[in-house]
């Protein structure tokens, strides 16, 4: 006995843990293996203190690399995780109507198509409209049995709250009552904002599917930006090509099915529909297999997005010309949400009946056209070929 306990030193020594500080919360586990002669004779208090590892139960292990430049005012490797945790915190579910039995998918649509040409009318920028869209679809999740009387309130609620911690300079209360017409008065959108909050428990800050494009872009243009270690806050990517990639961004969260995936990865894959497989994951950091399914599912609404053809980016009055392809814009509507269900129904009667590899035709037809010379490795290479070559046409 004594023996034995000559050759056991201490190790468990605690660290406290802060919110200051980079240690992960974790606790200390017996390693696993079989047993051995000397743990057989072992007293537990003493085989207790002796071999441990440690297993941690609180972080997430997160397998995607982090494609962040080197920043000078954070980890990068911090900021990419912190992103990811956000994914796995806020939640949202396609199913989200089976707790509302008098709502339908298409009330969502109509709602959110409004809430768009609302964003317009004040110059309200795209991040207030995927922030309260988010808000929207999680108060959804966390409440039940919603009245469809109820819809335009939580709406024009959601849209009060995001502008209020999006906007600079936010619309009036008095305004967002008067673009109800009468449906919904200040008292009402107060009294409904404290049930929103408290139904979120306060949790307003998601990564949008707007940040994360942001994000990628910038990434897709990191060879030709200014002082990457500094500048990489600062937009440096084309104005053009950021309102195509968003406008099939919007149109796609008319859509119930969006509910489905992650906003990193519709981000990746709406990116994929305009530039190439190579970019989209060099900028993600996925793996192809892991944005497949929601590349297959936003197949019907690029194609509709590409038969409507490409827009430009809309200026508005007072409002910076650096500023304005962050405005968010009135262009896609319920015509083209309705086009773009049609063909996703055809696409899935398709594979019910057994067509041969109609995924493989969706996405190749998809796929940007590359160039006879060179093949496009850039985001603005694939902007200016398609731009060139009228595909929107």
């Amino acid at each position: 006995m004594a023996s034995q306990m000559s050759n056991i030193c201490t190790v468990n020594q605690w660290i406290s843990i802060s919110s200051t500080t980079s240690i992960t919360t974790c606790s200390i586990v017996p390693s696993p293996g079989p047993p051995t002669p000397e743990s057989q004779n072992t007293p537990p208090e003493i085989l207790k203190g002796s071999k441990f590892r440690f297993r941690n139960y609180f972080t997430p292990i997160i397998s995607r690399l982090s494609p962040l430049p080197i920043l000078s005012w954070a980890d990068s490797r911090e900021v990419w995780q912190s992103m990811l945790k956000k994914e796995c915190h806020y939640i949202r579910d396609q199913h989200v109507f089976k707790k509302h039995p008098s709502l339908q998918p298409r009330m969502r649509a109509i709602l959110l198509d409004w809430i768009i040409e609302v964003c317009e009318v004040y110059r309200l920028h795209r991040e207030t409209f995927y922030l309260s869209v988010d808000f929207i679809d999680r108060f959804l999740l966390a409440n039940n049995d919603i009245q469809k009387n109820q819809l335009q309130l939580i709406g024009i609620t959601a849209l009060f709250i995001a502008a209020k911690l999006e906007e600079i300079y936010p619309p009036k209360l008095t305004e967002f009552a008067y673009v109800t017409d009468g449906a919904c008065t200040e008292d009402e959108i107060l009294v409904q904002e404290l049930i929103i909050l408290k139904s979120l428990n306060w949790d307003l800050s998601p990564v949008t599917v707007n940040g994360w494009l942001n994000v990628y872009l910038q990434l897709a243009n990191i060879e030709h930006m200014v002082e990457t270690e500094h500048g990489f806050v600062y937009p440096q990517f084309s104005s053009h090509a950021f309102v195509q990639i968003v406008r099939l961004l919007d149109l796609c969260m008319l859509d119930i099915g969006c509910l489905q995936f992650t906003y990193s990865v519709l981000a990746a894959s709406a990116l994929y529909h305009l530039t190439n497989r190579e970019t989209t994951l060099s900028v993600s950091g996925f793996q192809w297999m892991d944005i497949l399914p929601c590349v297959n599912w936003m197949a019907p609404f690029a194609t509709t997005i590409r038969e409507a053809g490409y827009v430009e980016v809309k200026f508005f009055p007072n409002v910076s010309s650096h500023d304005a392809h962050n405005i968010q814009t009135h262009a896609v509507d319920l015509n083209l949400l309705e086009k773009a269900q049609e063909r996703q129904e055809d696409i899935l009667n398709s594979e019910r009946s057994g067509s041969p590899d109609i995924q493989a035709q969706v996405i190749t037809q998809l796929t940007p056209p590359q160039s006879d010379k060179k093949p496009l490795t850039t985001l603005a290479e694939t902007v200016a070929y398609i731009v060139e070559n009228e595909e929107y046409e």
